[in-house]
């Protein structure tokens, strides 16, 4: 169940549920429009080797019940106009938009993607990926103000895209999620308690041990991009020009396409 924080939130901002963006199919529903929604993974070198922060979802929940996910979620109109201090590379804007609809062809749209991936992860466990704000600001939005009370702004620059995947038809939540990733280096601030309840067992679960946990299966399709990126590229600091792959359905049939 939501916290008080959390679902003052989701009320102020109209939203339902928090998605980390994949689903699982209760059951057989209506076709509906995908919401857009962003993710991050948060990148770190342990022990020799890479690892990524993932944490567990409720049990309760409709959504991707009881398995381990990134912090992430839908896309909320404020992240439309959210304040933010240096921007997405030129590459990665670039690419969101390739990756896109036309809908998606401005730059404010794709950012949306990354700023909420940012919001949800300070929302869901308390790493702020920001920079310190030089001066107050007036930012009254609810949805924001409470990353910013912390007298930081987002910073969007270190983050990678590196995957896009649409929940298919008859699921019972439908996503259209961007993920992205960062390095721990570009944590800003940690909080000692996140400010929602939504993830528990927070984990710093080695790439070449995903299969120790439950996860689900787009998810770990998308570690295995990101950790053969890894070691091809030799670095957490992946290309941000590098073609991504997008997991969607189309004619019935599941298809991974690169763009």
């Amino acid at each position: 169940m939501a916290s008080v924080v959390k679902k003052t939130l989701m009320a102020q901002s109209g939203r339902i549920d928090i998605p980390s963006g994949e689903g699982n199919a209760a059951h057989s529903c209506p076709v509906i429009k995908p919401k857009p929604a962003g993710t991050l993974l948060i990148l770190d070198e342990q022990n020799g080797q890479p690892h990524v922060l993932m944490g567990r979802r409720h049990k309760a929940h409709t959504f991707m019940p009881d398995v381990f996910v990134f912090p992430g979620g839908r896309v909320d109109r404020p992240d439309n106009h959210a304040p933010f201090h240096s921007d997405l590379t030129k590459p990665t804007l670039e690419r969101l938009m390739a990756s896109g609809l036309k809908s998606l062809a401005t730059h404010r749209r794709a950012r949306a993607f990354a700023l909420a991936a940012i919001r949800e992860t300070f929302e869901e466990v308390g790493m702020l990926i920001g920079t310190p704000l030089r001066q107050d600001t007036n930012e009254t939005n609810p949805v924001w103000a409470p990353f910013l009370n912390h007298k930081q702004v987002p910073n969007l620059e270190p983050l990678r895209y590196v995957a896009r995947a649409v929940t298919p038809p008859g699921w019972i939540r439908r996503y259209d999620t961007r993920f992205f990733t960062v390095t721990r280096a570009a944590v800003s601030l940690e909080l000692q308690d996140s400010p929602t309840d939504e993830l528990s067992e927070l984990t710093w679960v080695p790439l070449d041990r995903t299969d120790e946990y439950e996860i689900p299966r787009i998810t770990q399709m998308v570690l295995k991009d990101v950790t053969d990126r890894i070691a091809a590229e030799g670095t957490l600091e992946l290309r941000d020009d590098h073609a991504v792959p997008v997991y969607a359905t189309r004619n019935g049939k599941h298809r991974r396409v690169m763009a």
